[in-house]
């Protein structure tokens, strides 16, 4: 088994925790990635620690990248497109097309670990995405915080001293088809919002949200520290829209008083959205060449995978870093049971 090869199509996190775990073990590894830079979406993600480290594990993720690009048994092939899979009689053949033309890899197994795309919150139109410049997904305020190091208005460039999170656009919403919980969310918002705290202690956060959803380590500790603040505000219940009057800067949301059943304005100098995950639609044309099937929520389905297709990550279902890096792991204990039997 030492000489086996095992082809691994995705470098975000998932990916990259597979190819450093095989690599050790002595296998070789290729490892593709449509991009021209391994990370995937993690790669866009700021540390959420605050006077303590949070558990965000996105310095996990950013050493896990370096080690694989240091790492002799790995090759990387970036800016590579998968065009298929298919199986010969004692190995897998992997076609990618790329700027300098079509290649071909041969591998004794495969691992897809293509990931997810974040909601387009232009879907939701009555949130404003797009057309107010102060309205900001999660994935935005992630690389704001990453790039510039504190949260800003994109307006006027000055912290915000009113910031409203809503949960769950894009995800369990019947009016998209989303039924699903994307399950990262609820976890990234609190620890944005707790950075947002702590960089202007005079801010105030109001988390708009259908229940919490618990994810990670130290969540239930950052969960209490919210609770515990006197500037953090929890409210049950979902934004119907935001608007701007004319002329008057920050932004207006229209929100029922769970309480009374009315209707009230609420006004904020920033509104994040929460973006859920939805499947990668140019997964399809990978996933009907080696016949695996999609679930009912358009992820890939587990059990369609043929012997010697492995599936990480995201790509059968939402997962944060820490879940993604623990089914990398076991997703490569599969993969080595399946080659020491094949041998």
């Amino acid at each position: 088994m030492s000489d086996a090869h095992v082809i691994v199509v995705g470098g975000g996190i998932a990916g990259i925790a597979c190819a450093d775990e095989l690599a050790q073990a002595g296998l070789k590894v290729t490892l593709i990635e449509k991009e021209q830079e391994i990370g995937g979406w993690a790669a866009d993600y700021c540390c959420k620690a605050t006077d303590q480290c949070n558990r965000c594990f996105v310095c996990v993720s950013d050493k896990e990248r370096e080690g694989v690009r240091a790492t002799s048994g790995i090759t990387l092939v970036t800016g590579a497109q998968v065009s298929g899979i298919e199986k010969n009689d004692s190995d897998y053949a992997v076609k990618i097309s790329r700027a300098a033309g079509a290649e071909e890899f041969h591998g004794d197994a495969v691992i897809l670990a293509t990931g997810f795309t974040p909601f387009d919150a232009r879907k939701k139109g009555e949130y404003g995405y797009g057309r107010y410049a102060d309205v900001l997904t999660g994935l935005d305020l992630e690389r704001m915080l990453r790039e510039r190091g504190n949260a800003f208005k994109p307006s006027n460039g000055m912290p915000p001293k009113s910031v409203a999170f809503i949960q769950c656009v894009g995800s369990r919403d019947d009016s998209i088809g989303h039924l699903y919980c994307s399950k990262a969310c609820c976890a990234y918002a609190l620890r944005m919002a707790r950075v947002i705290r702590h960089q202007n202690p005079e801010s105030e956060i109001f988390f708009f949200y259908m229940d919490i959803q618990p994810a990670g380590r130290l969540f239930d500790e950052t969960l209490k520290a919210c609770e515990e603040d006197p500037n953090f505000h929890f409210i049950r219940a979902i934004p119907s829209k935001i608007y701007q009057y004319t002329g008057k800067p920050g932004l207006m949301m229209r929100v029922l008083n769970t309480e009374t059943g009315d209707l009230e304005e609420q006004f904020f100098d920033m509104v994040v959205l929460s973006i859920g995950m939805e499947p990668r639609e140019e997964n399809a044309v990978v996933w009907e060449s080696a016949g695996l099937r999609p679930s009912d929520e358009g992820f890939l389905d587990p059990g369609s995978a043929e012997e010697g297709i492995f599936l990480a990550g995201a790509v059968s279902g939402p997962k944060d870093i820490e879940r993604s890096i623990m089914d990398a792991r076991q997703t490569v204990l599969r993969t080595l049971q399946y080659l020491e039997d094949k041998s």
